[in-house]
């Protein structure tokens, strides 16, 4: 019998353990800032790859840079909309 390959271990913004049943469904329509951190940290800590992310949620991989940017730069604040839009902006102009 072949053992499976344990999770890697991902934890959110509060420090709760990431698993796959936590990140937001296929359909979310709201994306608070703690949602885009799930995901952001789930792709980083390998619990999920980049492409199946952009398949779940139907996004692009430039929409899902925009977040990690904004991540990196300001933490969750810079994952709220206000932020984004100044961010998207500031590059498509």
């Amino acid at each position: 019998m072949e053992k499976s390959k344990p999770l890697p271990t991902v934890q959110d913004l509060r420090g709760n353990v990431i698993t796959p049943q936590d990140l937001p469904p296929p359909d979310t329509i709201r994306w608070t800032p703690n949602k885009k951190a799930i995901v952001i940290r789930a792709v980083r800590g390998g619990l999920v790859g980049l492409e199946e992310v952009l398949e779940r949620y139907h996004m692009t991989e430039r929409e899902f840079h925009l977040w990690e940017d904004g991540f990196n730069d300001h933490g969750e604040v810079g994952l709220r909309v206000t932020q984004y839009q100044r961010r998207r902006g500031r590059i498509t102009k």
